[in-house]
């Protein structure tokens, strides 16, 4: 019986609630001006949204096979230290401790009626990031030694959110990654972009030895 009478009560509040609702609005003289107001309010925030990802999208190259993205170069500063000179359309230096890098890249994939019109993959260099061999250097390092390529915070990242949404309706997020590359003082490399991935072509004698085992 007792959820029956606390049905009966809210039952009476919600129509109590309503009459008063009436009573004091049933003109509706408040309706189309709290329509404009929230209208406008949305197309502000569309506004706001479509200018972030034009932001986003201009930092985005074509992902053209076979061509070269950067180049980097490796001079040892100390012990399993490591300065990385990177050249190309992201350039900069970056300081790397470890033994092995791994450069990942944000890569954005039409769909739908994008990809019916001809409209070409993207890709943007997103981090550098060096790695311990041993496994216990790896996981008593203070913070994970990596760079990131660019100054896009996550909550304004247009590949993070079609990441995080899984949409495959008009763009995709996709991600290639080079892993486990050789650190070594005074490697020089290329990277090359394909439809599939990255590569790092060596182009002096120290890169070309510490891919060898490759």
């Amino acid at each position: 019986m007792q959820y029956y009478g606390l049905t009966a009560l809210l039952v009476v509040l919600a129509l109590l609630v309503l009459a008063v609702a009436i009573a004091r609005g049933w003109r509706l003289g408040w309706l189309l001006p709290w329509l404009k107001g929230n209208l406008f309010l949305l197309a502000v925030a569309i506004s706001a949204v479509l200018a972030v990802a034009a932001w986003e999208m201009q930092q985005f190259r074509t992902l053209e096979s076979g061509s070269t993205v950067a180049t980097l170069t490796f001079r040892a500063v100390g012990p399993q230290l490591f300065e990385v000179e990177l050249n190309g359309i992201e350039s900069g230096r970056v300081r790397l401790n470890g033994d092995q890098w791994e450069l990942d890249a944000q890569v954005l994939r039409w769909r739908g009626l994008g990809h019916a019109i001809g409209l070409q993959d993207g890709y943007r260099l997103h981090r550098l990031a060096g790695r311990y061999l041993a496994l216990e250097q790896q996981q008593s390092a203070d913070a994970p030694p990596r760079g990131l390529l660019h100054a896009t915070p996550s909550w304004r990242d247009l590949w993070y959110w079609l990441d995080r949404s899984g949409s495959q309706a008009l763009l995709e997020a996709d991600a290639f990654t080079l892993r486990f590359m050789p650190m070594t003082d005074g490697a020089r490399y290329a990277l090359e972009i394909g439809a599939t991935g990255l590569t790092p072509v060596p182009l002096n004698q120290a890169a070309t030895e510490a891919l060898k085992p490759f």
